[in-house]
C-alpha cells in the first residue's frame, strides 16, 4: 500500500473517502485500520473517512452519506446569501420514502420534483454541495409560509427582488409547477410598484 496513492485519492475527493472508494481505487479495505493508526485518516461516519488534517464539513458529509438530499428552505437561503440568519437546524429535501437517520429537518417531495431548481454551490468549507436555487426556495417558502416568521419572510423576499441575480421568468415558471402562482403575483404587485 502506498501512502502517496491514498493522498492522491483523498485530494481528488476533497479530503474525504468512502469504504467503497477505497476499493474502486484498488486499495483493499483491510488497510483502513492501518491508515487510521498512522494518523492519515479518521473515521467520521459508518464507511466514511476524512484526511486527519481537515475540519469536518457537516454539509458535505451529509451529502456524501445521503446523495439524494438537497439543501433547502432556511439552510438554502443562508447558503445563497439571501438570509443572514443561520438556520437553527439543517433543512433538506428528498423524495418520499427516503430514510435519513440524521438530526435534520426533512421535507419530502415526489421524485419528479426533487431535482427542479437543483444547483451546486460551495459549503462554508468550500466543498461542492447541492442546494436549491433562489427561485425554487422562494416557491417552497410561499407554499409553506407558516414555517417562517414575518420578519424573515419579508427580508428574504426583499433580498431576492433586490438581487441582480434574480430570474423572474424562472420564478414564474416554478410558481406554476408548485401551485403558488397566485401568491407570487400578489407579492410581485406589491414589491415591484
Amino acid at each position: 500500500m502506498k501512502v502517496e496513492q491514498i493522498e492522491k485519492v483523498l485530494k481528488s475527493n476533497n479530503g474525504y473517502i468512502t469504504s467503497s472508494e477505497f476499493e474502486q481505487n484498488g486499495i483493499p479495505r483491510r488497510y483502513i485500520p492501518e491508515l487510521i493508526e498512522k494518523g492519515l485518516i479518521r473515521k467520521i461516519a459508518r464507511g466514511l473517512y476524512i484526511h486527519n488534517e481537515l475540519i469536518e464539513d457537516e454539509y458535505y458529509i451529509l451529502q456524501k452519506r445521503y446523495n439524494n438530499v438537497i439543501y433547502s428552505y432556511n439552510t438554502a437561503f443562508h447558503l445563497l446569501n439571501l438570509s443572514e440568519r443561520a438556520p437553527y437546524e439543517i433543512d433538506v429535501t428528498t423524495y418520499f420514502h427516503k430514510s435519513i437517520r440524521e438530526k435534520v429537518k426533512i421535507h419530502y417531495v415526489s421524485k419528479e420534483k426533487l431535482n427542479i431548481g437543483k444547483i451546486t454551490t460551495t459549503s462554508p468549507y468550500s466543498n461542492p454541495i447541492k442546494v436549491y436555487n433562489a427561485e425554487r426556495c422562494i416557491c417552497d417558502m410561499l407554499k409553506n409560509q407558516d414555517e417562517y416568521d414575518i420578519e424573515l419572510y419579508n427580508k428574504i423576499l426583499k433580498n431576492y427582488f433586490n438581487s441582480k441575480d434574480k430570474n423572474l421568468k424562472l420564478l414564474d415558471e416554478y410558481a406554476k409547477i408548485f401551485n403558488v402562482y397566485e401568491k407570487l403575483t400578489t407579492i410581485m404587485e406589491v414589491l415591484i410598484k
